[in-house]
């Protein structure tokens, strides 16, 4: 169990590198991104999550081993 938490704390910092990064280099003004930073992180850990879930789920159903 606690590996699990080590990957969901590592997939947390990369999103946050990668909303970051992409934040700052989309919008020119460095308040308007830091202001629309929180927004896009939450979409993108979410949109990541679902993603991630939908691919389980596949795995489980197509390619369980009997």
């Amino acid at each position: 169990m606690n590996d699990l938490a080590f990957h969901i704390g590592l997939f947390l910092f990369s999103t946050l590198v990668i909303v970051a990064v992409s934040c700052m280099f989309t919008e020119a003004d460095d308040q308007k991104a830091v202001r629309l930073f929180p927004r896009r992180y939450l979409t993108f850990v979410v949109v990541t999550s679902v993603v991630v879930a939908v691919m389980l789920v596949a795995e489980h159903t197509f390619a369980a081993v009997s």
